[in-house]
């Protein structure tokens, strides 16, 4: 048997690569993704392991050391309370990133559930669900996020609520449209004529194919949380001291006097809100390029 021949077999017998396999592949070559994926993962692993990182308490106050410049007990120095700034940043990184998770599964929840009913049902159906997403879409988000957010009362749970049920528009319109297209497919249709419910259809049918889709939507939804979170924080309607987040640790340096002279207290949580922000976007630019089935074809 000639060379030819043999690799002629070879190449018929082996197992044609699937597409998930190729968008991983393409994911993992992504140069900004890798460099978010490990950011984020870095940022998760200093917040879940911060009382084995620091031996300071984050709301625990010591008046003898208020307004210290980074020395080599406090490496970022500390507050106007002497608390450690890097354990606060620790600690903080929990709330915020919490925040982005749980809130945006909220938004995702009501994204797609009302999603996928308007743009597999059609019709009055998909006129009613629409308008109602287009009233929301309406106002300013981050305007009615402040208000509701101001009406409910300042907390933690409280932000993680009224952002997950006020983002959920574009979620739900991007499975709409996904959905739109999907349900007039040739495998929908045989699902349909075999006597399949509509909810099994919906749910196991047509909504794998709408995944790759919403995974790149919930990157940047978190990172769209975090931000929301940290301005909800910053203006006194999100997470209460002495709880520390990102957010709440620049509203407490927003002094002119702390702004010019002591660049510890505000700089280390505006860089972490921006890592956290970036690296995600990053992850959902890798998302994107991975898995546009025009680039692993």
């Amino acid at each position: 048997m000639t060379t030819a021949a043999a690799s002629t077999i070879v190449l018929a017998t082996s197992k044609p690569e699937s597409l998930w396999t190729k968008a991983r592949r393409r994911f993992f070559r992504h140069k900004l993704a890798m460099f978010g994926l490990v950011t984020l993962f870095l940022l998760i692993f200093v917040s879940v392991a911060a009382p084995l990182l620091t031996p300071y308490s984050p709301i625990t106050l010591d008046l003898r050391a208020m307004r210290k410049a980074p020395t080599a007990l406090h490496w970022l120095g500390t507050d106007g309370t002497g608390r450690d700034v890097l354990t606060r940043i620790f600690y903080a990184g929990r709330i915020s990133l919490s925040v982005g998770l749980v809130s945006v599964s909220i938004s995702m929840l009501i994204g797609i559930i009302i999603g996928s009913i308007a743009g597999y049902k059609g019709g009055k159906v998909d006129m009613f669900l629409m308008r109602l997403t287009d009233m929301f879409m309406t106002f300013p988000s981050l305007v009615i996020i402040i208000t509701v957010a101001a009406a409910m009362g300042p907390s933690v749970y409280n932000a993680m609520l009224v952002i997950g049920l006020l983002t959920w528009p574009s979620i739900a319109r991007l499975v709409r449209g996904q959905f739109l297209t999907l349900r007039e497919q040739q495998f929908v249709r045989a699902a349909r004529s075999i006597g399949v419910s509509d909810w099994e259809i919906i749910f196991k049918h047509i909504f794998p194919n709408t995944i790759s889709s919403i995974a790149v939507a919930v990157t940047f939804g978190v990172a769209n949380a975090i931000l929301l979170e940290a301005s909800l924080s910053f203006l006194g309607l999100g997470v209460q001291a002495p709880t520390p987040s990102w957010g709440n640790m620049l509203r407490d340096a927003q002094s002119l006097n702390i702004l010019e002279d002591m660049p510890w207290m505000w700089l280390p949580p505006g860089l972490m809100i921006g890592l956290a922000v970036l690296s995600i976007n990053f992850i959902g630019d890798g998302l994107r390029d991975a898995l546009d089935p025009r680039s692993i074809l």
